[in-house]
């Protein structure tokens, strides 16, 4: 799990992350006033994922999990949503990228199917 520290208070951010598996991922990120919050959007192999909402998550990226090799995890200081241009730069929220092993462990962890 990789934290992404290069995000600030800009309300439009772009990352090109290099995955363990030497593929990048160009993840742009803008803060949206009117909805109260931070929305993303990423490509990778040539595939563009749109408007996606940042939440809380151990892994927004879930759905995607049996064909992107990583997964993103965001988690502020009280559990809420990060609604404010700020939330970076005052460590309300922390991004993280998941490696393969790391969706792998946070399904089995958080997301296992329990027995009746």
């Amino acid at each position: 799990m990789y934290k992404l520290n290069s995000l600030g208070q800009e309300p439009r951010q772009k990352i090109t992350v290099l995955l363990d598996d030497n593929n990048r991922v160009v993840l742009n990120f803008e803060y949206r006033a009117n909805q109260l919050g931070w929305f993303f959007n990423f490509t990778y192999n040539n595939n563009i994922y749109q408007n996606i909402r940042l939440t809380t998550s151990y892994n927004i990226l879930r759905a995607y999990r049996n064909w992107l090799p990583f997964g993103i995890r965001c988690d502020t200081t009280d559990g809420l949503e990060p609604m404010d241009i700020d939330d970076f730069v005052n460590n309300y929220a922390k991004v993280y990228i998941l490696t393969k092993e790391d969706v792998t462990a946070t399904e089995s962890n958080f997301y296992a199917k329990t027995s009746t």
